[in-house]
């Protein structure tokens, strides 16, 4: 960088939104709007009791606040005094990690254990006179290596990891999103991936720094629907599984969705077809993306592109290497199956660095993602599945991806999460949690696979299924909860 000049961040463009255009709406709720000149205004009230609090400079702050527009005004915040943030549903989750957080910051009603710096962040910290604002220098992070974003990682294992982002890296997915969603078609984003993940946060980074307006609905995908027909929505962001809940709204009672134009999409296997029932039900423009908290966006592809190989998930990004190895590191021939390692100029690190030995995810340079696959002669990156997730049942492997899209075609099935649990006799079997739209007997769903190759040995029928914070089945919280708890 030119010596002299501070490093810019998403939270000093929103400052200049706020001068050259303050009635535009930054985010939405479904019973509130912003604007960016009340953005700016709270950016600078909640900066005072940030920096009331005595905290030393760089110091990590967890923030878990359930109200979107408080969670990015701190997160904002914190970005000007040059504190990483850390964002969470709950302090809970971060605690067993031993982070050096230097104070907690969530909403009424939370309590943390003796020992623990925290504050309460309640309507105080947004009230007060009207404040002079200018589009002033940014002040807080030293330069670009200093680090910015601590993301939890690696949920669906149940061991979450830390990974940092610095200044560089960071800003570097915010530009990324310009690829992704497209450069400048699109004003309205709804967002539906949760602000405690780094997608989500990044994502609205990203819209607050283009000047855009940011759209968040209620949990249900009906809720999305309405906001994307009552509001003009033009991009959304969700997980496959939240696309998932919205293709199956729309097949039961459809919402014109005419205004819509783009689709980001990621976070799990994503079958042809529903790719197919995406664009049919909603637009055209389903964008597929691969990442990770670790590395980013790695590939991406328009959705029509992805129809001729079941588990394509896009080609391999300019800004990312992707190789293909085996268990002992060899590179493996073009189009072999084999273990996914990526490097990329936004990529993440373990944190805290002196504890970058307890992350495996990470070596010699590279991430391990977990994945199997192979890159295609054009660069098409098509996964198998995840490792750890594969099925083995007798030497046949299956992805449980491909078993819940089969299971998904029964009528009674609304949910369905498939995993691998050992017998009695020492062989992997394939289990099935479902949620049922109607009463049906395990004897049929075990037959009805059966039929269709799917040899599944047992099934639990549940309420609802445990989800990650980004929306993806929390398959190993799952298994723990059926076979540790005395029902297996």
């Amino acid at each position: 960088m030119s010596a002299g000049l501070a490093t810019v961040t998403f939270a000093d463009l929103i400052f200049h939104h706020a001068l050259a255009r303050p009635e535009k709406p930054a985010i939405v709720l479904a019973d509130r709007v912003v604007t960016y000149d009340m953005i700016a205004q709270g950016i600078l009230r909640a900066q005072d009791r940030v920096a009331a609090l005595g905290l030393e400079r760089g110091a990590p702050v967890c923030v878990a606040l359930d109200s979107p527009i408080r969670q990015m005004i701190v997160g904002a915040a914190l970005f000007r005094l040059g504190h990483p943030v850390i964002p969470v549903a709950h302090p809970d989750d971060v605690l067993p990690l031993q982070l050096p957080v230097g104070d907690f910051l969530h909403g009424p009603g939370v309590s943390l254990p003796p020992g623990f710096r925290q504050a309460v962040v309640d309507d105080s910290w947004f009230a007060g006179e009207r404040r002079v604002m200018a589009a002033s220098p940014p002040q807080g992070f030293v330069d670009e290596q200093a680090v910015c974003l601590i993301a939890l990682s690696s949920g669906t294992t149940g061991r979450p990891k830390a990974i940092s982002l610095n200044v560089k890296a960071f800003q570097q997915w915010i530009i990324n999103y310009y690829s992704t969603l497209g450069l400048g078609g699109w004003d309205r984003l709804l967002c539906l991936v949760g602000l405690n993940s780094s997608w989500g946060f990044s994502l609205a980074a990203h819209a607050l720094f283009a000047g855009r307006t940011l759209l968040f609905a209620r949990s249900a995908a009906r809720d999305s629907l309405q906001m994307i027909s009552v509001y003009g929505v033009d991009a959304m962001v969700a997980t496959s599984q939240q696309l998932r809940e919205l293709v199956r709204e729309q097949a039961m009672s459809p919402v014109p969705c005419l205004s819509l134009r783009t689709v980001l999409t990621g976070g799990g296997l994503l079958s042809r077809s529903l790719i197919a029932d995406a664009r049919a039900s909603l637009c055209s423009g389903i964008v597929v993306l691969y990442g990770s908290s670790e590395a980013g966006g790695t590939a991406f592809a328009m959705g029509d592109r992805l129809l001729e190989a079941e588990g394509a998930t896009g080609y391999v990004a300019p800004w990312a290497q992707v190789e293909i190895v085996d268990d002992d590191d060899r590179i493996l021939p073009a189009g072999t199956d084999g273990i996914l390692r990526i490097r990329a100029t936004c990529q993440g690190a373990p944190y805290p660095p002196e504890r970058a030995s307890e992350n495996d995810s990470f070596r010699g340079g590279w991430f391990y993602p977990g994945d199997r696959g192979r890159i295609a002669a054009d660069g098409m990156m098509i996964l198998s599945g995840r490792t750890s997730d594969i099925i083995n049942v007798g030497g046949l492997k299956f992805a449980p991806e491909g078993i819940e899209d089969i299971l998904r075609g029964h009528p009674c099935v609304i949910e369905v999460a498939a995993f691998g649990a050992m017998s009695g006799g020492g062989i992997e079997e394939v289990s099935l949690a479902i949620v049922a739209r109607t009463p049906v007997a395990d004897r049929e769903l075990i037959e009805w696979s059966a039929q269709r190759g799917v040899p599944v040995a047992r099934v639990f029928q549940l309420e609802t299924l445990p989800k990650t914070p980004s929306g993806k089945i929390h398959r190993d919280l799952l298994k723990r909860r059926l076979l540790g708890s005395g029902k297996a």
